[in-house]
């Protein structure tokens, strides 16, 4: 199976090897490239728990045994690492295997590399997964391929994240100790770069407890993940409250890109909607990935949200059928989907889904996404709207048709127009459950975390129980 980044499957192994190879790309003057893989047990906070949880060459073995490296192919363009799932203790989340650039060629970067992972079944040397990174530039670490535990199993994701400061940044990101004199920078990113925002004055501890509050460390990477990690303790707050702790479900998000939208868009508040939503994936949904859906008078699926890549995703795919209304304007917009492409990235024709909002459209696209899954988890299907709805009585049937399914519709109102039947929800007949929300903001930014999520998850824990009880698959 070959893997795209960000991409997950199954792991239908439990004591598996993982293989990274890599070779001089065309054009490139070294003709010795090596590199040094690790494998890190981290976590459930995403940290190693200990410095015995980095596995490489100079310390070929986690305690137990279960992860260990192995040494170079004997071409000596790969090295292997073997992972036992059915022994790593119950609090390891994860384990990521890296690859960094080898003291011996200093000069190196990953942009004259091309470097693929191959994992194995150990037993009978089957090949469970494939991946190969997408081109990279200046950087001198790679995050490859990441093993994590999801409900009971163990799964594989495909990461091929760069970072620019090498081993120091690497290791500092997942808490092991490193000296205080090394260059410990943030991650580089893997598309075009951003402009690092202006630093701001640090607030008092005390003070820094919500996401909107932190202290900005000029990175826009790290301050972006410091915010999702308070969002998603909030959302799990929620969730406690409305006593459904931990539950899984898909998340799913539908972004309104008419041409009303236009100054919702340019101010950036849409893409603070995103960031926000995201926190609520990373929580329920089974791989922590949200799907999105951006429409007009046609509907396009955009590529899933992985938390990994929330910093880059945003900017490239928040915007409406005009580059002007993409973060930073026209010429940044048009200069980041040039190097999307040029590094593998789909960019969706976004002339084609014009300048009026069709909400049956696209929950009709998504509603066909679901239905080609097997066995579909609940999944809660947000949609994004500044009104203005036309379509009343389509809205209305696809809401009847949906009711015997395990999907939760929640309409988000971000406008002063007309709501037409979203304001009428409770009230539709012809239902075996209330199967939708809706709610309406004068100011998205004015809202806090916790009230926000209150408002989105308001009404899906009743929704759980009433389809349970109506015997709809959950």
């Amino acid at each position: 199976m070959e893997l795209t980044k960000g991409a997950n499957a199954a792991l239908d192994a439990g004591d598996v090897e993982i293989t990274v190879s890599w070779r001089a790309t065309a054009g490139s003057a070294d003709l010795g490239p090596s590199l040094d893989v690790c494998a890190l047990r981290l976590g459930a906070d995403g940290k190693v728990r200990e410095d015995a949880d980095l596995v490489f060459f100079n310390a070929p073995s986690s305690p137990d045994g279960s992860v260990r490296h192995i040494g170079r192919t004997p071409d000596g363009a790969g090295e292997v690492v073997t992972v036992d799932t059915t022994r790593q203790p119950a609090d390891v989340a994860s384990i990521v295997v890296t690859a960094t650039i080898d003291v011996v060629t200093p000069h190196l970067t990953f942009g004259g590399l091309a470097v693929s992972a191959r994992v194995a079944d150990l037993a009978t040397g089957a090949e469970l997964a494939r991946f190969t990174p997408p081109p990279l530039g200046p950087e001198k670490a790679l995050v490859v391929v990441e093993l994590y535990r999801r409900g009971g199993s163990w799964k594989i994701r495909a990461v091929g994240q760069g970072y620019a400061s090498g081993l120091a940044g690497l290791a500092t990101d997942y808490g092991v100790d490193v000296s205080a004199d090394e260059d410990v920078s943030a991650p580089a990113a893997p598309l075009a770069p951003t402009a690092p925002a202006a630093p701001t004055a640090a607030v008092p501890a005390a003070a820094a407890a919500s996401a909107a509050d932190l202290p900005s460390t000029g990175d826009p990477r790290v301050d972006m993940r410091k915010r999702l990690d308070l969002r998603k303790k909030t959302v799990q707050a929620v969730l406690t409250k409305q006593g459904i702790p931990g539950r899984q479900a898909r998340v799913a998000l539908a972004l309104d890109a008419s041409g009303s939208m236009r100054a919702l868009y340019r101010a950036g508040t849409v893409a603070r909607v995103v960031e926000r939503v995201a926190a609520v994936a990373a929580t329920m949904d089974d791989d922590g990935t949200l799907e999105v859906w951006s429409y007009a008078t046609e509907p396009v699926a955009l590529p899933p949200l992985r938390v990994d890549f929330l910093a880059d995703w945003i900017p490239l795919y928040v915007r409406m059928r005009k580059a002007t209304t993409g973060q930073g304007g026209a010429d940044a917009t048009l200069a980041r989907e040039r190097a999307a492409r040029a590094a593998g990235w789909p960019i969706p024709n976004w002339d084609a889904i014009g300048g009026q909002n069709e909400e049956p459209k696209v929950m009709a696209l998504i509603l066909e996404h679901y239905e080609r899954l097997p066995s579909p988890p609940p999944t809660l299907v947000l949609v994004l709207t500044d009104g203005g709805l036309y379509r009343d009585k389509q809205i209305a049937e696809l809401l009847r048709r949906t009711a015997k399914l395990p999907i939760f519709w929640q309409f988000v109102g971000i406008g002063r127009a007309r709501y037409g039947i979203l304001e009428k929800l409770d009230t539709l007949a012809g239902r075996v459950v209330d199967n939708a929300g809706f709610f309406a903001v004068d100011d998205l930014d004015a809202i806090d975390d916790e009230t926000l999520y209150q408002r989105i998850l308001g009404e899906f824990p009743a929704w759980l129980r009433a389809a349970r009880a109506a015997g709809i698959p959950l």
